[in-house]
Formats: C-alpha cells, structure tokens, sequence
C-alpha cells in the first residue's frame, strides 16, 4: 500500500487556528474544544466524500471530490453545529444541527453543489430519518411527532416539495419503529411499564398487531433491520440467554428462528451493512475494546490489511461505497482522537484524510489500561485505569470516576476528561460496576435496586484494588462522576466518608425519592425501568432513604465541588441546593457552580472551560 493526502483539503483545514501544544502542562481548552473534523461519510457511488469541519468556531458540511481533491462548503453556520450525515443517491445530503449549548435542533436537507438548502423539521416538533424508500431519491421515511407530542408515528417525505403523508400511526406506547427493505413500516418496538412488545403487520393495508409482550427484567428482543428475503428480521436478544446475541426473529411466529453470533461475556451491540442492498456482514461488540466480526471473508481480508499497514491503531471501517471500491476508516487508539483514511479495494491505496484533532499530540498523552478485579460477593468486574504518562504507576492521586447511566457502561478509546485528568498527574479509575450494560444480563440484574448498596461496594471495592496494588497513595483519593456517577460520588462521601479526601459531583442525583419525583414527562414511559434500578418511592421508601446521600449529608465531611444547570430536566437543581445548604450548615466546605444557560452536563465550550478550571484548581488545593 501507499499513502496520498486530500492536499487541497488538507490547505483547507490548515488555514484553521491550530494551537501548538505547549510541552507540559497541556493547555485545558485543548481537551475540551470540539472536534476539527468528523463524521465522513462516502457517497454511494464512491465519487466524493461528505464532511464535518470547523469554519467560524462551529462544524460545518463540506463535501470533497475523490479525483479532483477538491472540497466544497455547503453550509455557513455561524451559530450552530452540524451533527449527523446521511447521503441519499449521489446528490442529495441529509443532516441535523444543533445550536449551541442545545443537544437537537433541525433536521435539514442540501444537494451537493450547495443548492436547495431546506429545513424539514418545523413547528416546535420532532422529525428524525427512519429509512428509505428502495431505491427512492425523492421520498424517505421520517419518525416525527406532528399527531401526538408524545408519540412517533411514521411518514413518507417527500425532499423536495417538503410535503409529507402518514404511512404508520402509533397504536400507543411504540417508541422505535422498523421498515423493510421495500419501505413498508411493519415492525414497531414498544414499552408499557414493566412490559416491552412488539407490534407488526404484514402489509401496509393492515392494521398493527401485537405478537410479543415480556417483562423487560427478563430479556430483551429488539429488532435491527429486515433480512433480504423481507420476512425474517435481524435481532438482538437476550431471551432464554445471558449476553445479549444476534439473531433471526421470525414476526410471523414471534420467536426467535435462529441464532447468528454470540460472545459468551460480552453484548453484541449490532450488525454492520453494507452495499445498496445493505446486507449484513459482520457484528459489532465492545469487549475491552470494540471488536468487529467479520462474517463476510472479503471484509475480513481487508480488515486484515488495514491492521497490517495501519499496526499501532485500532482501525474501524466506518463507511463503504456501494460497489466496495472505497472504504473511509478511522484509526484510533486511547490516545489519540482518530486519523479518518480512505481505502481503494481495488488499488489497494490508502489516503491519509485529516485528524479528527490535530493539536492532540498523542505522545503526550496516557495510556488507559483495561483492568478486571473481583468484587467482595466474588463478581468480576471490569474497568479502565488511565496512568499519567510519564509516570511508574505506583503511588499516585487516584480519581475514582464511577460513569453515569447507570446503566451505560465505558468503554476504551480517547476521552478528553480522563486525558486532562493524567496530564495533571492523576491516575482515573473507571469501573463497568454491576448494572451496567454490556456484560450480560445476569450483570444487568444484579444492579437493580442496589444504588448506594451493591453498586457502591463495586465502586469502593475497586478503590481497594488500586491501593492493594500499589497503584494509589491511600491518602490522595478523589471521586468525581456525573448524573448517576455525581449520584455515587456523593454516596461514596457519605456512606465511606475516610476513603476520599474530597469529591465533585456533576450534576448528580443526590435524593432518589426527589429524582423519582421529578421525572420528566418524557420518561413517563421507562419510569417501571427507572424504578427497577433505584426502586420505588413508596414501596421502598426505608430503603431510599438509607441511600439517599442528602439525608446521610451529616456523613460527609470532607470538600465537595459541585455543578449543575438550571434548565436541566433530568435532575432538579434542588439536588444541588438542598445538599449545598446542609452541607454549608455542617462546615462542610463546598463549591457550587450553577449555569442558567445549560441543562443535564455542560455543553457550551466557555461553560465547560469554567468547570474544568475550577475543578482543577479544587483538586490541585485539596490533594496535596
């Protein structure tokens, strides 16, 4: 093989203000600021790839030529970012933006030589693609909530005209939907309390059924896509089974017809496709690190390839053209963002594209090891330990940084935080604790109603780990988490109050009964889910209590950091305010950030800065 570089987007890019990174210590925007250059998607006949870059401080759309090098702007934003891409034929670009400091936005579509920009999403609701429509460039299936706030139905719109028409209404309760690969709507997955189901019908004529309802404590069956013979659907189940695998659900029957790839620790999170039919090809895992089985030789031979010439990365194919000919790969490792490369399948030549952040010197920065220590019931958990480069590993400041969710498990690869974290000189521990997704559904179970309790003994239990083994100085130990990890940083300072010598807590939960509370309208509909992790406020009512960080508070005793935003709708700000006075009240010293502009984490790049000044400053003043 033999590298090439996009030279005039390369020039493009370099026109950029790229910071040079200083030695040490590395400037804090540095890991913080977004991305330069993301999300390239190949069109489908391979003629020119789609792209995000930074122009005017947001990501805007670019769309290169493969033979001509050449990249053209389609967008000119200047308050938004746009986020998502999806190529429809050759010509014709659908993405979504988002303003700043805001999570969604508009959905909007653009031709390739800039014309015919048009907002399809409208009127204060919620349009996002769902599929095409065969072969369609005109008309695609959208889930919007136009009928019911509350609910998705599905609609053909048409790109054009923006006109669209009703194809499948929601019977109630269905929150994701499925088309065939002709782009009749026969599928729906649905949620009802403790219930999940599933909805069909065999024609569009018809009226939706249900053919499947289980308890979702039990198992689970969520479809993926059709299979090519359009009656069969791709599945990921964990019913009679641990780990979540890939299987054919027959809809017809409503059962599982036939399984296709399993892992015996870990989820199979999904199927890769590709090609104008979008057949299936491999499956996709994240076990220490996210692995793709290829069930198709060829995609097989090519990965090999690609990890022979690119051998210091972990290479993902993210996008292929129709015919194969040309494949976008992104090269990562835990310390570095990514290298996107373009692959000819045929020449057998690989591109250097762009660096996702090119100020990111990966020389500089840690390793994130994968680790596994044994729970005191005797479960295995599994985790990452990120070690300051630099560093012998021994005797360090510990951040013990418990994920939120909780039930979204880490994984490895690049994260900004923890790499700011060890260019301090703080080695992060990171632990998959029991409820977290990934590991089966034994793993799964074993977390509901144990906030404060079994999840928390995960969470010391690994602590005692990093000190058995030399790696942390037992008297430099911080906890820091977010949403639930803000949740068990406060446990962690309340129920092992001589463990840490101080905590931050981002916008944490800090009183179960208040979160249940509280809940949003939006997640009426997992409340049952949300209950059987935390459990419910009445039944439960001793034990929320007892775990509750905000009746404990009188526990803590030593500084907290804490931050939070006022339009958040996840977690009330009372959470904050409730805890800050009692704590104040005990001489408890406390730090109390609230943004009125931010919502459930900071999302405006000044907003971010801030809290990460400060939480540095608090750490550097209290780990001494």
């Amino acid at each position: 093989m033999r590298s090439r570089f996009f030279v005039q987007l390369a020039l493009l890019l370099c026109c950029l203000a790229i910071r040079s990174v200083a030695a040490a210590p590395i400037p804090l925007e540095d890991f913080f600021k977004d991305l330069s250059f993301d999300e390239i998607q190949i069109s489908p006949d391979g003629t020119r790839v789609a792209a995000l870059s930074k122009w005017k401080d947001h990501l805007n759309l670019f769309v290169v030529d493969i033979k001509t090098k050449t990249p053209r702007q389609l967008t000119a934003n200047v308050n938004t970012d746009v986020h998502s891409v999806i190529w429809i034929g050759n010509n014709t670009l659908l993405f979504t933006t988002a303003e700043e400091g805001y999570a969604t936005g508009r959905f909007c579509r653009i031709d390739v030589d800039g014309s015919h920009l048009t907002e399809l999403s409208g009127g204060g609701r919620s349009t996002s693609f769902l599929g095409r429509i065969g072969d369609s460039t005109e008309e695609i299936l959208v889930e919007n909530n136009d009928r019911r706030s509350d609910e998705m139905d599905v609609y053909r719109l048409n790109l054009k005209k923006g006109t669209k028409r009703r194809v499948a209404t929601n019977p109630g309760n269905v929150e994701g939907w499925l088309a065939d690969n002709h782009g009749v709507v026969r599928l729906g997955y649905g949620v009802h309390g403790r219930e999940r189901f599933l909805v069909y019908r065999e024609r569009q004529e018809d009226d939706f059924k249900e053919i499947k309802r289980w308890d979702f404590t039990k198992g689970d069956v969520r479809p993926i896509a059709f299979h090519s013979d359009n009656r069969r659907v791709y599945a990921r189940s964990s019913e009679g089974r641990d780990t979540e695998a890939i299987v054919l659900f027959d809809p017809a029957q409503g059962k599982v017809v036939e399984e296709l790839f399993s892992d015996p620790v870990y989820d199979v999170e999904g199927v890769v496709r590709i090609g104008a039919d979008r057949r299936v090809v491999g499956y996709r895992l994240e076990r220490e690190r996210l692995a793709t089985i290829w069930a198709d030789p060829q995609m097989k031979e090519y990965q090999s390839m690609l990890n022979g010439e690119l051998k210091r990365t972990e290479n993902l194919i993210t996008s292929v053209s129709h015919d194969g000919k040309w494949m976008v790969i992104l090269a990562y490792t835990d310390r570095d963002p990514g290298t996107y490369y373009l692959f000819n399948t045929e020449e057998l030549t690989l591109e250097k594209l762009i660096a996702r952040a090119p100020w990111i010197k990966p020389e500089q920065m840690s390793e994130q090891r994968c680790i596994q220590y044994t729970a005191r019931d005797g479960l295995t958990i599994h985790g990452y330990l990120t070690i300051p480069a630099n560093s012998d590993g021994k005797n360090l400041p510990l951040i013990v940084n418990p994920h939120g969710g909780p039930w979204v498990r880490d994984g490895w690869g690049y994260d900004p935080e923890k790499q700011f974290l060890a260019s301090r000189g703080y080695a992060v521990l990171q632990m998959n604790f029991r409820g977290s997704t990934g590991y089966g559904l034994k793993h799964l179970q074993a977390g509901y109603g144990q906030w404060g309790l079994a999840m928390q003994d995960d969470i010391t239990d690994g602590v005692k780990w990093c000190i058995e083994q030399g790696i942390a100085d037992p008297k430099r130990i911080a906890i820091f988490g977010g949403s639930y990890g803000g949740y068990a940083t406060m446990a962690g300072l309340a129920f092992t109050p001589d463990l840490y010598r101080c905590g931050v807590n981002y916008v944490g939960v800090t009183d179960i009964a208040l979160l249940l509370k509280t809940v949003p309208k939006a997640w009426e509909i997992i409340r049952d889910q949300l209950e059987a992790t935390t459990g419910n406020a009445k039944r439960d009512r001793d034990r929320l209590n007892a775990t509750s960080p905000l009746l404990s508070a009188k526990n803590v005793r030593v500084p907290v950091f804490m931050a939070y935003g006022r339009l958040d709708e996840r977690v009330d700000i009372r959470h904050a305010t409730r805890l800050a006075s009692i704590l104040k009240g005990n001489g408890v010293p406390v730090e109390l950030m609230i943004k009125d502009d931010e919502g459930h984490g900071y999302r405006r790049l000044k907003n971010r800065v801030e809290f990460y000044s400060k939480m540095e400053e608090f750490l550097a003043k209290n780990m001494q």
